[in-house]
């Protein structure tokens, strides 16, 4: 599908179905997954919320893993742990920098594409309720202001990852390697992004796969043959999912899918909020 002939709605169920798409496929191919599939999808019916409420949306993560947390990551376990038990985030000295999050809250670049603070403090908020570490939160800025300017139909981004991290301080190795995303080779990635846990190395795989492959699938199955990067496949496949729509998602994956319909329905509710 051209990108003349995206739609806003395209977009959204496009990032909805990739996210869980690849962490399923990841999950068949590698025996791991994340369980960022089903917070992103909670993250994204809360966000379709008239208001948001952060601490509702701390409830919805813990209902789901009191009751199921299926291949959830063990930092973000304990952060759940700890959130159910105190009903505060963990300390800043728990924090590890666990790229997960930067999956998870993908929504938040669909609904707030046209409200850029908003965009920022979201995002960064919203993970630190898990993992308060700078880093990480920053790291999902980053992946979600190329989200943004997917949603609004553009495929330049990477000028706008550097203003933004650049005015708000945010980690120097973070903006470094945004500056390096145009001219990088593919040899040039950093591709263990589990151990040690790297959500810089996380975004750097997601921005640089944005902007120069333009095969959504092959993107996905290069990272899964990469032995340190199964965490990755969900990010990288939710974020071409924004720049491709929903029509750049492999059947066979969507097939895989308990819920492709209620994906596909939140992702419509989260384009009635980007148009508000």
């Amino acid at each position: 599908m051209a990108r003349s002939a995206l739609t806003l709605v395209d977009r959204a169920r496009g990032a909805m179905l990739a996210l869980a798409g690849a962490e399923a496929l990841a999950r068949d191919r590698t025996g791991w997954g994340s369980g960022e599939a089903a917070l992103a999808g909670l993250l994204a019916e809360e966000l379709a919320e008239p208001q948001v409420d952060l601490h509702r949306l701390a409830q919805r993560w813990l209902e789901w893993w009191r009751h199921d947390g299926e291949g959830l990551g063990p930092a973000t376990a304990d952060a759940l742990a700890f959130l159910a038990a105190h009903d505060a985030p963990p300390p800043a000295a728990a924090a590890v920098p666990d790229p997960a999050p930067l999956a998870r809250c993908l929504p938040l670049g669909l609904a707030l594409a046209n409200a850029p603070r908003n965009l920022v403090s979201g995002t960064y908020h919203t993970v630190m309720l898990t993992h308060p570490d700078p880093v990480v939160a920053w790291s999902a800025v980053a992946v979600n202001v190329a989200a943004a300017r997917f949603a609004r139909g553009r495929r330049d981004f990477v000028a706008d990852v550097i203003e933004v991290l650049s005015a708000n301080d945010a980690p120097p190795d973070l903006i470094a390697t945004a500056r390096r995303i145009p001219l990088m080779r593919r040899d040039d990635l950093r591709w263990s992004v589990m151990d040690p846990p790297d959500a810089v190395a996380a975004a750097e795989l997601a921005l640089w796969h944005a902007d120069h492959e333009p095969v959504l699938e092959r993107a996905v199955d290069r990272i899964l043959g990469a032995a340190m990067a199964p965490l990755a496949a969900p990010l990288v496949a939710g974020l071409l999912g924004v720049r491709d729509g929903d029509a750049a998602v492999p059947a066979a994956w969507v097939a895989r899918l308990a819920d492709p319909d209620r994906r596909r329905q939140v992702a419509k509710r989260l384009v009635n909020r980007l148009a508000a």
